[in-house]
């Protein structure tokens, strides 16, 4: 004859296990899921490194710029922020450099 706590003891144990059957394909379907965001937004994510400035440049304008306080820069209106790499097409500003 089984104890009390034996039928017990045995209860949790299936208890568990079916609850693990049950919510494992789950758990590896959040997990998949995870993992087909990630790499869908992997191509948009780019490291830098710490050292790395920014420069800034305007939409239209061909140039970046070292400086916001760049004289090029005076009467735009918008100026936006970027790592160099990401401002294909883009020359350094003259005035910045000290090309001058």
């Amino acid at each position: 004859m089984r104890r009390k706590t034996d039928r017990n003891i045995s209860d949790i144990i299936s208890t568990i296990i079916a609850y693990a059957v049950l919510s494992g394909p789950v758990i590896i379907l959040v997990v998949m899921m995870a993992f087909s965001c990630f790499e869908r937004v992997k191509g948009n994510i780019s490291f830098h490194s710490p050292f790395e400035k920014k420069v800034y440049y305007t939409i239209d304008g061909e140039f970046y710029h070292e400086s916001k306080d760049c004289p090029v820069l005076k009467n735009s209106d918008r100026v936006y922020s970027a790592y160099k790499k990401e401002l294909n097409g883009k020359t350094p500003c003259e005035q910045c450099v000290g090309w001058n």
